[in-house]
């Protein structure tokens, strides 16, 4: 470097005996890779925005209290030519620089943008997190002031974004310099460049992808055809007993005669062809359980098994951690492999235009997003975006790199030979066991198996989420931004489209074909801009009147007495319009297939693909509206539903006859797995919800858990029903978390069941925990949940607030999570647009929803959020229910007998505190 670097952090803190704010300021400066100087002080603000009322107090009090003003001169001093790093202290730094009355014309580099980019696969880029990933603290650390040990690490992560860009060759910096402009850390890899070049002259460039280096074949897992494979049902059962192959072989591994039980039926379930439905208590080890026996059948067989799962966490844990671990184990070899939806997987042909087109990408997030993309790729071997972090501005780029893209045909790709959704494929056709999402099985069946390899055997694992997801993917779902995408793939006015590229291609294949009449095809071709500017007007006027329809609802559910409403018939004209312009669109794209029909030349082979390409995108879109206006059948819903932007869904509301068409008459077996399956020990509400009949082998296998010894289920009398305003409900749950908080020191879940009540929540809350130095974490507040579940398995001491998506798929074992708070019974708001259709078909039936629907659902939502608790035979703490339904209510039954424990207590919020503070303090002795 040729300038000073100071490393400086900046935050609040808290001195004794004072009230207002105060600023610790800390800094480090670095010349030529030494400390030749440091300093810290504390900011005192006594009144704001007033330079003459800030103060300094420097450490132990040595010089004691200076005004700031006196100091500003010694700090200018101590900045000077020096470039300013600090990791995510900007906002604080304004605040220096407020209190000094002067701006810092320094350059500045912020360490997370840096850590960002350079390591673009770790979860988050907190600092103590960043610190244990890359191992950045040193022994020598231990005596430093704290003040100073977070600067320290500071300075090391810049010291290992530094040397990682060291590594990279020029062609890195030259891809990347399109996207630094406006940027503060520009001057940073312009740094970098200098010193590559005056340090390595001879380093080559290289001009074409750089990517890391493919495994050697396919697969990491090699197999021996000359294997024995063991030819007993018996030798299931004995891997999983005592001295078995599981227990010789893994340390600390215990015999679990429900694990035993579980693998022994799925092999039975395999060998003799019958589908088996298996509720797992928690700590079974079910993924043992069937993935043993699905590798066995496997290898024994010759038949792929697919396993399906509903949450990625669980995916990555059969791929990361189970698998890697029984290919130790087992005495024979075999492969596996995950797959996951085209939209997973970045299209490096796509990641070519983006860098060749820079302009298309707009806004600095976005920008600093390509650039750790552009890292990620010289790392990955697979291309799946589930190994990227989540960082600003990715998921808005991402559309425009993946390789969920009609028009890609991997076959016939430039890229080929490197394509990451090809690799995955091939691995998918020969693997012995493929794991995929319940949404890619789904997509299989709606495009009549076209999506995975030839498969005969199933195991559905968080099967409590099949028909829920069967709703979700056999339905079909529009928005305005799709199908402007949609369009401007066909023609734009300006930037790359089919249109525009044919035009330009048509010399060239008058060359190649001169067989194929094209000067018809041309006047055919001109028809399109016209054509696709009449579609996305019409689209537009129409998605108008949907928002004006919408109002400020979240969703709005289209029933047949709308009919006779005066918005009715302009609705139905515009989806008339709007079909109709399709369709001629549509006709123009067949005419051109017509012209080409015959010539097999390969330039015009892949020109009829993109064709009948966009013909079909056109026409699923055709057929979505068309669903959406048959508002009279009564075996489906259409509604409006606004998240980030408009959407009009349509949904069928029964899916049983489906699954057993597409799935159970087809298969020769599926294992169906949960932990929450029954319902008040009986099965047949989900064998009727899925289409299986009720003779379908059933078992229950309990969990090896003492829930009775390792936690206390608490039902608070007169919780929240006894309240009946929504500020006085906010008041009463902020002080009853409030106190639990304060006795478990953090440590606590809040699951409810309300987004605009756990924001309320959150806004009362957050500043009363901070004042018992307890973080608050909220789900739509600080991040999605992957970073919120890592913030708080970091610091123990906060409150988690979480919704709908928290009530399962959270494992967090051990005393970071010690209490659970259920806020009310889990039912599904009845206006709900697909609950409440529900709900009517089966009333129009003679059925009762509430015993055969509503109630159902709820009990198994609230076993998944009681089962939040105790994930390990370690585990210790409260579940605490804030709704006393369960006790007055005659439906309560259902659900205090589904739970795995046989007693529970009644308190009011005193009895209950003190029973906390009683537990907490035997806990401690």
């Amino acid at each position: 470097m040729r300038k000073d670097v100071i490393f400086l952090n900046i935050e609040k803190t808290v001195l004794e005996g004072k009230d207002e704010e105060i600023f610790e300021f800390t800094a480090l400066r670095i010349h030529d890779g030494q400390l030749p100087e440091s300093c810290c002080f504390f900011v005192c603000q006594e009144q704001p925005y007033n330079p003459e009322a800030y103060s300094i107090i420097l450490p132990q009090d040595s010089i004691g209290v200076l005004s700031l003003p006196e100091y500003r001169q010694k700090i200018r001093d101590f900045f000077d030519d020096a470039v300013l790093v600090s990791h995510c202290d900007a906002s604080y730094l304004r605040i220096l620089e407020r209190a000094l009355n002067a701006p810092f014309p320094n350059i500045a580099w912020d360490t997370t943008e840096l850590a960002r980019i350079f390591f673009p696969s770790l979860h988050h880029y907190q600092l103590p997190y960043l610190a244990e990933e890359l191992r950045l603290s040193g022994e020598g650390e231990l005596n430093i002031h704290p003040s100073e040990q977070k600067v320290h690490l500071i300075w090391k992560l810049f010291e290992a974004c530094r040397n990682k860009g060291l590594g990279f060759d020029l062609s890195f910096f030259d891809q990347a310099q399109a996207f630094l402009a406006g940027w503060s850390g520009k001057s940073f890899f312009d740094d970098l460049r200098r010193e590559i070049i005056r340090q390595f002259p001879d380093r080559r460039i290289q001009t074409d992808l750089v990517l890391s280096p493919s495994p050697e074949g396919l697969f990491a897992q090699s197999q021996n055809s000359d294997q024995k494979i063991p030819d007993s049902l018996k030798w299931i059962s004995e891997s999983f007993s005592e001295g078995g192959i599981l227990e010789q072989s893994l340390p600390g591994y215990e015999c679990r005669p429900g694990q035993t039980k579980m693998a022994q039926l799925i092999a039975e379930g395999f060998i003799s062809a019958h589908h088996v439905v298996i509720e797992a208590g928690t700590g079974t080890g079910k993924s043992f359980a069937y993935l043993i026996p699905s590798l066995w059948f496997a290898r024994k067989t010759g038949r792929k098994v697919v396993v399906a799962t509903h949450t990625i966490p669980l995916q990555e844990q059969l791929q990361k951690k189970d698998i890697p671990m029984l290919a130790k184990v087992l005495p024979f070899s075999f492969r596996t492999s995950v797959l996951k939806g085209k939209g997973n997987y970045c299209c490096l042909k796509r990641w070519l235009s983006c860098l060749t087109n820079p302009q298309e990408i707009a806004g600095q997030d976005q920008k600093l997003a390509v650039l750790s993309t552009l890292v990620w790729l010289r790392e990955t071997r697979t291309g799946d975006i589930q190994e990227l972090s989540k960082v600003p501005g990715l998921m808005s780029i991402w559309p425009d790199l993946s390789a969920d893209n009609e028009l890609c045909n991997p076959g016939k790709c430039s890229k080929s030979g490197v394509c990451f959704l090809l690799r995955a494929r091939k691995k998918a056709e020969e693997a012995d066991v493929l794991i995929v999402n319940h949404s890619l099985l789904f997509s299989d069946l709606k495009t009549d198996y076209n999506v995975l390899p030839e498969y005969h055997h199933l195991v559905l694992d968080e099967a409590h989420q099949v028909y829920q997801t069967a709703l979700q993917n056999l339905g079909s779902e529009l928005c305005f931004e799709v199908l402007t995408r949609t369009l401007e793939t066909i023609y734009r006015q300006s930037g790359a489209n089919f249109y525009t590229t044919t035009k330009l291609r048509l010399e060239s294949f008058r060359f190649t074909a001169p067989v194929v009449s094209w000067d018809i095809f041309a006047q055919r071709l001109d028809n399109i801009p016209e054509l696709c500017l009449n579609v996305l007007t019409q689209g537009k006027e129409l998605f108008q009147l949907l928002e004006a329809i919408l109002g400020l609802e979240r969703t709005f559910r289209f029933v047949s007495r709308h009919t006779s409403l005066s918005w009715w018939s302009p609705l139905l004209v515009q989806f008339e319009n709007l079909i109709g312009r399709l369709k001629s669109l549509v006709a123009v794209m067949q005419s051109l297939t017509s012209v080409l029909n015959g010539e097999e030349a390969d330039e015009v082979e892949e020109l009829s693909y993109v064709i009948n390409t966009h013909q079909r995108e056109l026409q699923e879109i055709q057929d979505t509206l068309a669903l959406a206006i048959n508002i009279a059948d009564p075996r489906q819903v259409t509604w409006l539903e606004r998240s980030s932007r408009l959407y009009l869904k349509t949904s069928p509301l029964e899916v049983s006859d489906i699954l057993k068409e597409k799935i159970f008459s087809r298969l020769d077996t599926v294992i169906l797995t949960s932990a929450t399956l029954s319902i008040a020990n009986s099965f047949n509400h989900f064998l009727q919800d899925i289409g299986l009949p009720l003779t379908t082998k059933t078992a229950a296998v309990d969990s090896p858990f003492n829930f009775d010894a390792q936690m206390q289920f608490f039902v608070l009398n007169k919780g929240l029903n006894a309240v009946h305003s929504d500020e006085e409900k906010v008041d009463v749950l902020s002080e009853l978390i409030l106190n639990v908080a304060e006795r478990m020191q953090g440590r606590t879940l809040v699951l409810f069941t309300a987004h605009k009540l756990l924001r309320e929540t959150y806004a009362d809350l957050k500043p009363r925990l901070t004042k018992l130095n307890i973080d608050t974490l909220a789900q739509g507040i600080q991040g999605e949940r992957t970073t919120l579940l890592e913030t708080f398995k970091r610091n123990p001491k906060s409150v988690l607030l979480g919704a709908n998506s928290f009530w399962e798929g959270i494992d967090i074992p051990g005393e970071t999570l010690s209490c659970v708070i259920l806020v009310k019974l889990p039912f599904w708001p009845p206006s709900l647009p697909l609950i409440e259709a529900r709900s009517e078909f089966l009333k129009a039936q003679g059925r009762d929803p509430f015993r055969e629907f509503l109630l159902p659902e709820a009990v198994i939502r609230f076993k998944q959020g009681f089962g939040r608790l105790i994930r390990s035979k370690e585990d210790r703490g409260f579940v605490i229910l804030l709704d006393d339904r369960v006790i007055g209510k005659y439906y309560g039954r259902y659900f205090l007998s589904s739970l795995p424990i046989r007693t529970h207590f009644r308190a009011d919020d005193r009895q209950l505190f003190q029973k906390i503070s009683d537990w907490k303090f035997r806990e401690l002795m």
